[in-house]
């Protein structure tokens, strides 16, 4: 099994030991399911733990945008944690987390900060065969990147305070691993195209209708931010758990839900929304790839694009030359090349055209 990470190594040294390496090691995975495989291997030198699920997050609304997941809660206990809304309300959301002064939470039978409300989460957790759970916010430059959680099974002894405090010093670098993970390698067009998705969920979470051209996109494109490790038959209770996840989030918020998911095709958008009049539960979501009004601004804060910058990409989709946008936005040429010039490094494309193709669709 990948994370029957028993042997431990502890005190200050191998904790700064893991913090150097788990950057270098997301530079160099290639895909999700590697990457949540490689930073359990190294939290498990300093935190032993049975598995784990690590979570992505949209920068801009913090929806779920790839999760990689071994030896963990099933599909099926997953979906009933989500449409129950079991997490959400016994333990403290990675929200308040980010914003606390302590970015860890331990959860489960005999957990040194057990709260009478985790109870209905305990008896979810044991019916998956798991008794204790630690959930990280990974928070860099402010901004929530993800979440990891570690699991060990029932009958192990509880995460302990003085885990929760590695894992805390934890937490910032594997943030910026994730952040590394997502930025490593340059941006590139799109080579897969198609028409939007609809996909109507009832609120039974049935799969109710969907548009003609949506078996093709949905089996090609989800098992990228969910993969399936090989030797695994493919699960459509999995391959769609990213749909119902999302289809969840519309029910919780009465609001639309997005968030922009980057695949080995490239980018592409999940928008949830509820429907409304006669349709209780009901959610449609639509999946897409990405438009650059919606791909844009999760990018910038994935690749540190600046606020200007972004602003000068926004110019330059529009068709416009260097001395229109210099106009427009009372800058010189000199600058708005130096913009361009700054995104094109960050994002590793070669120039403004193959920055416009990757945004196209």
């Amino acid at each position: 099994m990948v994370c029957q990470h028993r042997f431990m190594t502890t005190g200050a040294g191998a904790v700064d030991s893991v913090c150097r390496a788990v950057p270098d090691v997301a530079a160099r995975v290639g895909g999700a399911a590697e990457l949540g495989d490689e930073l359990s291997r190294q939290v498990g030198r300093v935190v032993p733990h049975d598995g784990y699920l690590l979570t992505g997050f949209d920068p801009v609304t913090g929806a779920r945008c790839f999760l990689s997941c071994a030896n963990s809660y099933d599909s099926g206990a997953r979906r009933r944690m989500d449409s129950e809304d079991a997490l959400g309300r016994t333990r403290s959301p990675v929200a308040e987390l980010v914003d606390g002064a302590f970015p860890v939470v331990v959860l489960g039978a005999g957990a040194w900060d057990e709260r009478p409300e985790t109870r209905r989460l305990h008896r979810l957790m044991a019916a998956d065969s798991y008794g204790s759970e630690m959930c990280v916010a990974l928070v860099h430059r402010g901004i929530a990147r993800g979440a990891l959680v570690l699991l060990r099974e029932r009958g192990s002894r509880p995460f302990s305070p003085a885990e929760a405090t590695r894992a805390a010093d934890l937490a910032e670098p594997l943030a910026r691993a994730v952040q590394v993970f997502m930025t490593a390698r340059p941006l590139r067009p799109r080579h897969f195209r198609f028409p939007p998705v609809v996909v109507v969920i009832d609120a039974d979470d049935r799969i109710t209708g969907m548009t003609s051209t949506g078996a093709d996109p949905l089996t090609r494109l989800l098992p990228g931010v969910y993969p399936t490790r090989r030797g695994r038959p493919a699960d459509p209770a999995e391959r769609f758990a990213f749909l119902w996840h999302l289809a969840y989030t519309a029910r919780r918020t009465a609001a639309p839900a997005l968030t922009r998911a980057p695949t080995s095709h490239g980018w592409f958008s999940l928008r949830a929304q509820p429907l409304t009049g006669g349709t209780a539960g009901a959610v449609v979501v639509t999946l897409q790839p990405a438009p650059a009004a919606d791909l844009l601004p999760a990018l910038a804060l994935w690749y540190g694009i600046s606020a200007r910058e972004q602003t000068v990409v926004e110019q330059a989709m529009r068709g416009e030359a260097v001395k229109q946008i210099a106009r427009r936005l009372h800058l010189s040429p000199h600058t708005v090349n130096d913009h361009l010039k700054a995104i094109y490094r960050k994002t590793g494309v070669a120039s403004r055209e193959e920055l416009i193709a990757c945004l196209s669709y």
